[in-house]
């Protein structure tokens, strides 16, 4: 077995702000070894500290280690890098009850642990995804490693609260199991039979848009190419392209926000959602949530276009096929196109076309037409969108 010593002291030196004196342990002072370590009472119903604070916490911690395992290798760190920890302390019966409340000196720890697993588990695999048995698949392909998820974290700070709410001052092994770990592709990409046919498809232009809001779309759309929408499955656009934040790629950029065109973190994202909408609805998907934006937009006409913003308005639709459909993006030549496939045998001669009639300078009716072999067979209302007008002359490089 293999033993990685992650020593953590200068990184948690720099996530940590308080500093302590090295706790006396209780048997040390008495000159007893045997003797057993109780807490002080605290001072308060609820008592904010560190995890060192051998006045309530068990010194004893320091000297013991975790251990994470995996596949035959081992990652220890010892608990005295945890000393610095906020903690917040309650009493509970005859015991005290200990919450973590940062979790970075946990996260730190298993990012190393991470970085040193991906090495190790470097694959190339291929990951069916569908097989018919007859021909008709889709293959997940590509170079993968495995990364331990960010509940491994949350875990390790419950065991040891719980080790200090029962009292059992003891070493951490903690094995990673599937449930902590995350199979990352590094080069993916899919196989697909022949009989996957392109069904849907929107392309719109941000040839005029800045740098920001390119970026935008440029990030958001890769989110979603090669995604995969089994039968059933409901996909929503704006979870799927992550929340927008610099963590996440995203930067400032023009947005609309209760009728006005201002700067927002992730603006342009809302042509990404527009684009896909069309293209589904050509493919024939089911929209279950779309909402327009509060003025028109430059890139589509009126009616087809589908905002987002975090917690109130969202893109979502759904694959009522009985096979999965997969979705494509590109940005190239600053022109966003979304492609929509779909098994040839399910169509069965069918196509779709969604299309809007303005009905006035600021509203505009959505039908949706459906096709069998080329020839119209029937054409629903969708719905109808109404608008504001521009509050500013330039407000068309939008979200």
């Amino acid at each position: 077995m293999s033993i990685f010593r992650i020593r953590l002291t200068a990184l948690l030196l720099t996530v940590c702000t308080l500093m302590i004196s090295r706790p006396v342990f209780a048997a040390e002072s008495s000159g007893n070894p045997n003797q057993k370590w109780t807490p002080q009472p605290l001072p308060a119903s609820e008592y904010d500290t560190v995890f060192g604070d051998s006045l309530y916490i068990n010194p004893a911690y320091q000297t013991k280690k975790v251990t994470v395992t995996y596949a035959g290798q081992s990652w220890v760190t010892g608990m005295d890098a945890f000393l610095n920890i906020p903690v917040r302390l309650r009493a509970s019966g005859s015991q005290i009850a200990c919450s973590f409340t940062d979790h970075a000196v946990f996260e730190a720890f298993f990012s190393a642990v991470s970085q040193q697993l991906s090495s190790l588990t470097v694959t190339q695999q291929s990951d069916p995804i569908y097989d018919n048995g007859n021909g008709s698949y889709l293959r997940h392909i590509g170079q993968s490693h495995l990364e331990v998820k960010p509940e491994a974290a949350n875990l390790l700070a419950a065991l040891l609260e719980n080790k200090v709410l029962t009292g059992d001052c003891s070493d951490i092994t903690l094995e990673l199991t599937e449930a902590l770990l995350d199979r990352v592709w590094e080069e993916d990409g899919f196989e697909v039979s022949p009989d996957y046919v392109l069904t849907g498809e929107c392309v719109t232009s941000f040839s005029s848009s800045g740098s920001n809001r390119s970026t935008n779309i440029q990030v958001g759309a890769s989110r979603l190419d090669w995604l995969v929408v089994m039968p059933g499955q409901t996909v929503s656009v704006s979870d799927t392209i992550l929340p927008r934040t610099t963590a996440n790629g995203y930067r400032p950029a023009g947005v609309y926000l209760n009728g006005v065109h201002t700067t927002g973190m992730g603006g342009g994202v809302c042509q990404i959602s527009s684009t896909v909408y069309n293209a589904v609805m050509n493919a024939g998907l089911t929209v279950v949530e779309r909402r327009p934006h509060s003025m028109p937009v430059a890139y589509l006409p009126k009616g087809l276009d589908a905002a987002i913003a975090s917690g109130s308005k969202d893109l979502k639709f759904r694959n009522d096929y009985t096979t999965p459909v997969l979705i494509r993006t590109d940005t190239a030549n600053k022109k966003l196109t979304v492609r929509v496939f779909v098994l040839n045998s399910e169509l069965n001669g069918r196509s779709y076309r969604i299309w809007a009639r303005q009905t006035g300078s600021l509203s505009a009716d959505t039908y949706l037409t459906t096709y069998q072999d080329g020839v119209e067979t029937g054409t629903v209302f969708v719905g109808t969108s109404r608008y504001k007008p521009l509050v500013e002359a330039d407000a068309l490089d939008e979200a």
